[in-house]
């Protein structure tokens, strides 16, 4: 199989695909990927994570191009820490998904650019699911709506498998939301609601043309439902040997697991980034 060539930039969904399951980046991904950045191609993020920790997570990799953050709802600038742009939630819906949190019982998250707000007692159960430091967390009950725009919303639930169901019962409330939404997910535990017009692609599509890079010449990296759009609208993606099936499905390739250095073998193999 020929190597794809003319790559220019690298963009990496975090969780399940960059990082491990115990939230770390192997060692040959991150020399790999630091030598794709000294060869000049641009290091892109695009996560259904917040900046608290996307930036944390990878500060190793010394990223300065903008991130696709919040499943594309914001577009970040990790240098000087600024909002390039945003498509928030409205009031409206947040009101409305707060009061169908109440009567199904189900917590709801309310990611702002600046921290995420959850119940308190969820906390917890939240650090050990994403990895996330308790200062980046705060009481729900303490939102402003004037203070802080909504990038998302996430039903979180601690007993894995109910996300289907759930997502049922969330599209069909949705009907009485004048607001066009986004549904997906990227953890067994949670559903997120977003603006309609945020997703990876559109987020992306957004940063390459900030960075002059053709769609053509972008190496795509996901695994999950949230990265679906991403995977199956450009040229040259790749789902991880993780991913479920219907993801493997969208994807041009397929690599080894996020846990084997799937994304190091790729790029050492299937492309001429290096050479």
């Amino acid at each position: 199989m020929n190597k794809i060539d003319s790559i220019k930039a690298i963009v990496l969904d975090l969780d399940g695909t960059l990082l491990t399951p115990d939230i770390k980046i192997l060692e040959n991904t991150k020399n790999i990927l630091l030598k794709a950045k000294n060869n000049g191609v641009k290091i892109i993020i695009a996560s259904g994570r917040t900046p608290q920790t996307a930036v944390k997570m990878t500060k190793i990799l010394e990223i300065n191009s903008p991130m696709v953050l919040a499943n594309g709802a914001l577009i970040y600038n990790p240098i000087d820490k600024s909002i390039i742009s945003s498509n928030p939630i409205s009031r409206d819906t947040i009101n409305y998904l707060l009061n169908l949190s109440a009567e199904i019982k189900i917590s709801l998250n309310i990611y702002t650019p600046h921290c995420i707000y959850m119940e308190e007692e969820k906390i917890d159960d939240y650090i050990k699911d994403s990895g996330d430091a308790r200062e980046n967390l705060i009481d729900q009950k303490l939102y402003n709506f004037n203070d802080d725009i909504a990038l998302k919303c996430e039903f979180f639930g601690k007993d894995q498998g109910y996300n289907e169901s759930l997502r049922k019962l969330v599209i069909d409330h949705s009907k009485n939301i004048s607001e066009d939404l986004y549904i997906t997910s990227a953890h067994p535990n949670y559903l997120e609601i977003l603006n309609k017009k945020s997703n990876k692609y559109f987020g992306i599509k957004k940063v390459l043309k900030l960075e002059s890079i053709d769609e053509e010449q972008a190496l795509i990296f996901g695994d999950n439902h949230n990265d679906i759009e991403m995977l199956s609208n450009f040229t040259n993606t790749v789902a991880m040997g993780n991913a479920k099936n219907n993801i493997k499905e969208v994807a041009k390739y397929t690599t080894k697991s996020n846990f084997q250095d799937g994304i190091f073998y790729f790029i050492k193999d299937m492309t001429t980034i290096l050479d």
